[in-house]
């Protein structure tokens, strides 16, 4: 509650300008072809990386008839490469906003799709404001926690696109939302994850974030997450591994932990800190051999290539504290790879990983083929097909 009074002057801008804009929205999407038809998409405003940047890409290059535009800050280190596929509009810009209001569809990986402040339109979807066109959810990432801020009416979407089978039946039976708007279509990103699997002679390490309200600044030093993972980088027979193997090993924190990466240090040149604006994630996870997570989602992406994961979780319960719930997925029952709780557990899987020269064992893959009965370089299709029918209804 006390977020949100914090956030009310930002919620009153928003409604004004929503009631400001609308009638010049309304008249634009009848009167300009740019506004006419138009199919809006977004990441966070600020990036191009994942599922929506991938489906505008597919817009651009296979369904050209379909006047689609792509949100993006100026700035962003992605820009360039979105301004090459077809138009961009600038993040909270004043065309932005009208194209908000105007549109047809409204396409993201985040909630609320393509609003100029995702918390604010969400909160305020909740009370019944909101654009006139489809919210279209591609997701950020396949679903396995708790998260009954998702759930219908709680959230209020046109469409919820599911990754995995085991994903898409948690959806149907416990989101609540109405028939035939939770589809299992695939990821967006996954068809370029089939077409560019080019492994090299990189581990890669990414966990995942802690939550808001996990210690910051000076405090991080003194959290779990800084003395297993520095720990880590630090270890002999880790980097005795890595050198007898001619390997690197890329060190690449959640976005929302980026901001701690320099605390970080280590003694090799093959141990990589790996910052956002440098790296993009798909390219990291196509190239590495193996992936080290703790809880990340990200491991669903390694699976659909078929690499092995490590699962690496020192700080369960202090994680379920800061972080959400456990959900339907199980890392023990459902995971691609072995969980370990330990340093030297997790050195041992990683040798045991590199004498199978990096291949999923089968178990793994039996599991893997229950959660993706469909793999191909078909999921951006698929999604534009349901979402076409969606539009002319």
């Amino acid at each position: 509650m006390l977020n949100k009074l914090k956030r009310l002057p930002v919620y009153l801008k928003n409604v004004s300008l929503l009631a400001l804009l609308w009638p010049p929205a309304t008249v634009l999407r009848k009167t300009n072809k740019k506004y006419r038809h138009l199919w809006v998409v977004m990441e966070r405003g600020f990036d191009a990386r994942d599922n929506a940047y991938w489906f505008f890409r597919y817009l651009r290059e296979k369904q050209p008839q379909i006047n689609s535009c792509y949100v993006i800050d100026k700035n962003s280190p992605d820009f360039e490469k979105v301004a090459k596929l077809g138009p961009t509009v600038s993040w909270r810009s004043l065309q932005h906003y009208l194209m908000y209001l105007s549109a047809d569809m409204l396409i993201s990986t985040h909630v609320q799709p393509v609003a100029p402040d995702l918390m604010a339109y969400y909160h305020l979807r909740q009370i019944g404001i909101h654009p006139r066109g489809k919210q279209i959810f591609l997701q950020h990432g396949i679903i396995k926690d708790e998260m009954k801020w998702m759930r219908y009416p709680t959230m209020k979407v046109d469409f919820f696109a599911s990754g995995g089978k085991l994903e898409y039946d948690y959806l149907v039976s416990e989101f609540n939302y109405p028939e035939g708007v939770i589809q299992y279509t695939g990821l967006c990103r996954f068809d370029n994850l089939i077409r560019g699997n080019n492994p090299s002679n990189e581990i890669l390490v990414m966990p995942t974030w802690r939550g808001s309200d996990y210690p910051q600044g000076d405090q991080f030093y003194e959290t779990a997450f800084y003395k297993y993972f520095q720990s880590m980088l630090n270890n002999p027979s880790l980097l005795r591994l890595l050198e007898e193997r001619d390997l690197k090993l890329l060190f690449y924190p959640h976005i929302e932990l980026q901001k701690e990466l320099d605390k970080f240090q280590s003694p090799s040149e093959r141990i990589i800190l790996a910052n956002w604006k440098d790296y993009d994630v798909q390219t990291l996870l196509m190239r590495c051999k193996l992936l080290i997570t703790d809880y990340s989602s990200v491991f669903f992406d390694l699976g659909y290539m078929e690499k092995p994961v490590i699962y690496y979780q020192f700080d369960k319960e202090e994680f379920r504290k800061f972080h959400y719930q456990e959900g339907y997925f199980s890392y023990e029952e459902h995971g691609f790879g072995p969980v370990v709780l330990s340093e030297e557990a997790l050195v041992d899987a990683i040798n045991e990983c590199a004498e199978n020269d990096f291949r999923m064992k089968k178990k793994y893959l039996d599991r893997l083929e229950a959660f993706y009965p469909v793999r191909d370089e078909k999921n951006c299709e698929r999604t534009f097909n349901i979402l076409s029918r969606m539009n002319i209804q």
